[in-house]
């Protein structure tokens, strides 16, 4: 499973369009990536237990399929509470819709349609992977009008001679074997539901009709039905192979596609050879990282980067030239917050002027990490008692040597303090003794060094007149005993 993230992360790399269909536990929208242009399907469900293991079968059977005429999968995106599939778009639509608004299909055109079928099941059945809901509505259509097929949520990998339990998928085209809740052949029914798919395309109606969804069972059973005289022969012997009750007799896939009337689709099927260099050539040029790209691709992450080059991948394999300048800005593949960046305090020589303190670090963020610290120490020292706020003499003697031994200590202290302050507590009611307790042991190292440098200047440290806070009493022992030998 991927990990967890947040649908900020989908907003920011795809742009809704709107819902373009519903299955049985979710919905597909329409989107275009932020970055191409390119329109893509998504596909949302949500994560709830009876959802979790179609889930998990759907995204581990697209992972492993690469055909044409299969719906491609791009990205992966699983936040708390749904998951979302990035697919391929297909603008025409599904075959259900197709004969709802044109009528049954030439034989001409659905020769060519089913081939398509023929080819892109075959390959899934020659990895042992079944679909087990086979119905228009889950043929879906490019813009060029070449078959896609979508919707595996019930797919399951199973190995030739291996027996399923259980029904699922749509009744009206089930096998008679899962209508009877028998154990069935996931790859034989699958051709019987292909044949179905048939006869719908091509005649314009399902070939099991009853008043009742009993009847209609029972002339599933029985293999009960009707073909039309426009048919041609070759297309009804088809049919009547393709449904044949026994599953035994039932042809296989391989047989369906050497039969004369079926229109074998030679097709490229690609190979899954990561890396594409031209693809890594283009992303190159926009400014990837092409290790990234690399490691993202060995480990089938499916993530932002992945999606991308599938995405460009899938372009170039069309044909469809890319326009490198045409692209925005190149975006974060793996968006994390920005870590607030350390101020380097450079400890200043005597004959610099004080202004020039933080000057050899001037870039904006800087400026505004050192105003945020600034202020919190003014903040600190406003809210000390009054005894700690006592202003330091001015000096008589010299004054540019007094300012740089105060700039040197002030200087030099200040890395110290910013490593000493308090974090923010998370407890509301804890706030005011956390903070008043690290501003006094703050302002306390901050006064014992400033004193330490006064205490070396005869004009600049105060008499024994001037009231020490009791506080630092203690501490400032020796500047008293330095005071006397001065004197």
């Amino acid at each position: 499973m991927a990990c967890l993230q947040r649908y900020d992360n989908l907003r920011r790399q795809y742009k809704i369009k709107g819902n373009i269909g519903h299955g049985a536990f979710g919905c597909v929208k329409l989107a275009r990536h932020r970055f191409t242009g390119t329109p893509v399907a998504i596909k949302s469900m949500e994560n709830v237990k009876r959802h979790i293991r179609m889930i998990a079968a759907e995204m581990a059977t697209l992972q492993s399929l690469h055909h044409p005429h299969i719906i491609r999968l791009f990205q992966i995106i699983m936040t708390q509470k749904h998951s979302y599939f990035v697919t391929e778009y297909a603008p025409g639509g599904n075959l259900a819709q197709l004969v709802k608004k044109d009528g049954r299909l030439p034989e001409e055109k659905a020769q060519k349609l089913f081939g398509q079928m023929v080819s892109a099941i075959k390959y899934c059945h020659h990895i042992d992977i079944v679909h087990r809901d086979l119905k228009p509505q889950n043929i879906l259509l490019d813009a060029e009008g070449n078959v896609k097929v979508a919707d595996f949520g019930l797919a399951r990998r199973c190995r030739t001679g291996t027996v399923l339990q259980g029904r699922c998928g749509t009744s009206i085209f089930n096998a008679p074997e899962l209508v009877l809740r028998e154990g069935y052949d996931g790859k034989k029914a699958d051709v019987w539901s292909l044949g179905v798919v048939l006869y719908f395309i091509t005649i314009g109606y399902h070939p099991f009709k009853g008043r009742s969804l009993k009847d209609t069972e029972g002339n599933i059973t029985r293999g009960s039905y009707e073909i039309p005289s426009h048919v041609s022969g070759q297309l009804e012997n088809l049919i009547h192979q393709m449904l044949t009750v026994a599953p035994e007799k039932r042809p296989s896939i391989e047989d369906i596609e050497q039969h004369p009337w079926v229109m074998k689709c030679e097709e490229n099927i690609p190979h899954d050879t990561y890396p594409d260099p031209k693809v890594l050539d283009i992303l190159g040029d926009l400014g990837f990282d092409v290790n990234v790209i690399l490691e993202s691709l060995r480990k089938k992450k499916y993530d932002e980067i992945m999606g991308l080059y599938l995405i460009i991948k899938e372009q170039v394999r069309k044909g469809i030239a890319i326009d490198c300048n045409s692209f925005p800005k190149l975006p974060d593949p793996d968006p994390t917050p920005p870590a607030s960046p350390a101020v380097n305090f450079v400890k200043r020589r005597a004959s610099e002027p004080i202004f020039d303190l933080f000057q050899s670090q001037t870039t904006p963020q800087h400026q505004h990490d050192i105003l945020t610290l600034l202020d919190q120490k003014l903040a600190r020292s406003a809210s000390l008692p009054q005894c700690l706020q006592k202003k330091i003499p001015p000096c008589s003697h010299d004054p540019s040597l007094c300012r740089t031994d105060i700039a040197l200590s002030i200087g030099s202290s200040i890395p110290e303090m910013k490593m000493s302050l308090p974090l923010p507590p998370e407890p509301d009611n804890d706030m005011e003794e956390t903070s008043s307790s690290g501003n006094i042991q703050c302002f306390e190292r901050l006064h014992e060094r400033i004193r330490t440098c006064l205490s070396k200047l005869c004009c600049c440290f105060p008499r024994s007149s001037t009231q020490t806070p009791p506080m630092f009493t203690k501490r400032l022992a020796p500047d008293k005993e330095a005071g006397s030998r001065v004197q």
